[in-house]
């Protein structure tokens, strides 16, 4: 992952387009995936890179959730990108693991779940390539609130 990251070109990548297609894709493939509010913004990255680091938690917020609604909002010249669920969130105590790899928040409960724990420490770790910043936090209500946040560029 880290040889393929360090390949793609960075350059200015449209996040309200990529944010689009993700989407589309996610649809279908049956995943129930909408999109609240885009705000035309493009940040600097890799558009492969920065493609799969934020398709793994809208994957993750779409399984573990059921379904998730995501927004772009442009605030003070930083492209804020979030992705909300109405899933069992993540036990308080437990948040800041989330990114390490191959974290299960209940192994015995998601066995039927596919994956490996690592979508949430790849993103993570190319977000932060690309000098953004993912946030996690338990909704009021329930489910989880996962914010991603990087320099909007002109």
């Amino acid at each position: 992952m880290r040889e393929e990251v360090n390949q793609d070109a960075v350059e200015a990548v449209e996040l309200d387009r990529l944010v689009r297609d993700i989407e589309t894709e996610m649809v279908s493939l049956g995943y129930a995936v909408s999109i609240d509010h885009l705000d035309h913004l493009s940040v600097k990255a890799g558009a492969l890179g920065l493609r799969r680091a934020l398709r793994n938690p809208i994957v993750n917020a779409a399984t573990h959730g059921k379904s998730c609604t995501v927004s772009l909002a442009g605030q003070g010249g930083r492209a804020v990108l979030t992705i909300a669920d109405r899933g069992p969130g993540i036990p308080t105590n437990l948040l800041n693991k989330a990114f390490e790899p191959f974290f299960r928040v209940d192994p015995a409960r998601t066995q039927f779940i596919p994956g490996a724990g690592m979508c949430l420490a790849i993103a993570k770790e190319i977000i932060e390539r690309y000098g953004g910043t993912i946030r996690l936090e338990n909704r009021q209500g329930g489910g989880l609130l996962q914010t991603v946040v990087f320099d909007a560029v002109s």
